[in-house]
């Protein structure tokens, strides 16, 4: 794993020296509200017309969106992002562009309201 991934690294390697189940759903809910929180800014800064948070640097928003995907792949329930999902898949730069796509096939459902704004983003 690359070394400037260091913040999604530290997540799994707690997740994976978890002493018991609950310790683990406990450290998920604490990383959860801090990335709802990262996407949801409050002080006065405004979502883009998107829906994701404007202020958030590419590596910030990748690194969120694969901690939402080894969530997700551990079988809890990811409920949110889907914004910043499909701002990276809008991206011009192959590298958000892939993580994008990656959560997107793992994340999002047929039924999820937002899947109107994917099909229209690919088209």
């Amino acid at each position: 794993m690359s070394s400037q991934a260091r913040g999604l690294n530290n997540f799994i390697t707690d997740l994976r020296n978890a002493k018991s189940k609950e310790e683990e759903s406990s450290r998920i809910e604490v990383e959860l509200a801090k990335i709802r929180k990262k996407f949801n800014p409050g002080g006065g800064t405004k979502l883009a017309a998107d829906g994701s948070n404007p202020s958030l640097s590419s590596y910030q928003r990748k690194k969120y969106i694969w901690k939402l995907v080894y969530i997700h792949v551990l079988g809890y329930e990811v409920d949110f992002g889907h914004a910043e999902v499909l701002a990276l898949v809008r991206s011009k730069k192959y590298g958000e562009k892939s993580v994008g796509y990656v959560a997107l096939s793992l994340l999002l459902r047929g039924s999820d309201p937002v899947m109107g704004g994917v099909i229209d983003t690919i088209k």
